[in-house]
């Protein structure tokens, strides 16, 4: 099945496509504008996952390790066509990680760069899995997790309708084990929000033992879905760290 939301292609010899990966619950929608602020120099490839957006009658993944196989599979045209990178968001950001050691696995081209964004790193602590909290408790996470977010704060009956699917994806990345070995030679970029709940500055920092080289880190004033409400600034980064990459 076709894994991308939507598809550009190259159009100049320097350009970086850029893969993005969607939260739990996501789909490639999430990703919907940053074509047209990236611009055509970075093109954007949206993925919807197995059972969710264009691919919602697909069963859901219960593997991270299994999904990035078959995402590596699906995408190999893309990842083998030019230069590419992997943007993932929360279980996308685990996803990503996964993704760029089945790369290594496959001695396939490796992205020209990583970005981890609000991924908590498998190395820090665990507090209780959200996935085993009762659906009530669970959902009350869900709302403050969301809260400044404008398609999802206050729409408490959208979040309860998605439980299922939403349980799903939190098992898969909160019974994933972690980044295999050895670290990645790979340039990495660590996007997070300071007031998040789940994966704050503090706890994205151990992503650095999982990598060799460089390995940049921005944060931004917002929560969990910062990358909602501090968008443009997000992409001014996204695109600085594609320019450079593109330039090498």
């Amino acid at each position: 099945m076709e894994a991308f939301g939507s598809r550009h292609h190259a159009v100049c010899a320097d350009t970086v496509r850029l893969i993005c990966l969607p939260f739990a619950g996501g789909s490639a929608a999430a990703f919907r504008d940053w074509g047209a602020a990236l611009g055509p120099r970075f093109p954007t490839v949206p993925v919807d996952l197995p059972g969710h957006g264009r691919r919602i009658r697909e069963p859901l993944c219960d593997s991270l390790d299994a999904l990035a196989e078959l995402l590596v599979t699906e995408l190999s045209e893309e990842l083998e066509s030019g230069p590419y990178a992997i943007f993932g968001h929360s279980l996308g950001g685990l996803l990503a990680v996964q993704m760029a050691h089945e790369l290594a696995r496959r001695h396939l081209p490796p992205p020209v760069r990583l970005f981890i964004s609000a991924a908590r790193s498998p190395a820090e602590p665990r507090p209780r899995p959200l996935h085993e909290l009762p659906d009530a408790a669970l959902l009350d996470a869900l709302v403050q997790l969301a809260e400044g977010v404008p398609a999802i704060d206050g729409h408490r009956e959208l979040l309860q309708f998605m439980l299922p699917v939403l349980r799903a994806d939190l098992r898969m990345a909160e019974t994933w084990a972690g980044p295999p070995s050895p670290p990645l030679a790979v340039p990495v970029s660590l996007l997070s929000g300071v007031h998040d709940l789940l994966a704050p500055p503090t706890r994205m920092a151990s992503w650095r033992r999982s990598f060799v080289g460089e390995v940049a880190a921005h944060s931004y004033p917002g929560g969990h879905f910062y990358i909602e409400t501090c968008a443009d600034a997000v992409l001014q980064d996204v695109g600085r760290a594609l320019s450079r990459a593109a330039d090498e």
